[in-house]
C-alpha cells in the first residue's frame, strides 16, 4: 500500500536533516516494512528499506552508498556504511527506541550512538509514517 513518510534526523544535536517522501508499506510476519527511493542528487539511484517491529528497528539502504544498521534497545549492534572513502564497520548502541503503531500510522523515536573507528557520534532519528486510508 502507499504510504507517506517523514524522517528527522539529528546528530551531535546540531546538524538536522529532514526528509519527507512518498513509500510503499506493507506488513510481513508481523513485521511493517517502510521502502522508498531517495530523490537527492547525492543519492540518486538509492532505495531504503526500513523494518520496524515492537523491540526491532532495521535499515538497508541499497545504491551508490549502502549501510546496513539494526537499531535494539539498549543493545549494541554491528552494522556497515559506506562512504566516498570506502566502506566502514560501525556499531550501533541504541539508548531508546518507542514504536508507536495506530491504525494506518506509525511513529519511531531513536536515540542511539553511532561508532566509527573509536570515536561517537549521538544520534536522534524521528520517522513518521501514514498509509492506507489515514494519508
Amino acid at each position: 500500500m502507499k504510504g507517506k513518510l517523514t524522517v528527522k534526523s539529528i546528530f551531535d544535536n546540531d546538524e538536522v536533516i529532514e526528509y519527507a517522501t512518498d513509500a510503499t508499506v506493507g506488513i510481513q510476519n508481523g513485521t511493517l516494512f517502510i521502502s522508498y527511493s531517495e530523490d537527492s542528487e547525492s543519492y540518486a539511484n538509492t532505495s531504503t528499506k526500513i523494518g520496524v517491529s515492537k523491540d526491532v528497528v532495521s535499515l538497508n539502504r541499497f545504491g551508490q552508498f549502502p549501510a546496513s544498521f539494526l537499531f535494539s534497545k539498549g543493545q549494541t549492534q554491528k552494522g556497515k556504511i559506506s562512504t566516498l572513502i570506502g566502506e566502514l564497520d560501525v556499531d550501533i548502541n541504541t539508548q531508546k527506541l518507542n514504536v508507536e503503531f495506530g491504525k494506518g500510522e506509525l511513529h519511531v523515536l531513536l536515540c542511539y550512538q553511532m561508532i566509527i573507528q573509536g570515536g561517537a557520534s549521538t544520534c536522534t532519528m524521528d520517522l513518521s509514517c501514514t498509509f492506507g486510508g489515514n494519508r
